[in-house]
């Protein structure tokens, strides 16, 4: 639904909260708004970090587990010692 000025809702609910966000920032000094949006980014950062190790997990998963069904699809038993990674049978 529009409004009287031709935008919906959502875009009026945006611009609005795009001034009070520009109002608090203009009384905040511009080098402490940069150590925050550093600080923010840091913060993204380290989620991505902790997202990345967690795909890398679920990819080492899925490796050990196709290794896994290799072996037996082969008939050799997956719990032998002799097939580690780095002991492949010839």
């Amino acid at each position: 639904m529009l409004s009287r000025n031709g935008k919906s809702f959502r875009e009026e609910r945006s611009e609005f909260r795009h001034k009070i966000v520009d109002a608090i920032y203009d009384r905040i000094p511009a080098d402490m708004v940069k150590h925050l949006g550093n600080a923010n980014k840091e913060l993204i950062f380290a989620i991505e970090g902790v997202f990345n190790d967690l795909v890398k997990r679920i990819d080492d998963r899925i490796t050990k587990t196709e290794e896994r069904h290799s072996i037996i699809d082969r008939g050799e038993n997956p719990d032998n010692d002799d097939n580690e990674e780095g002991k492949e049978k010839d």
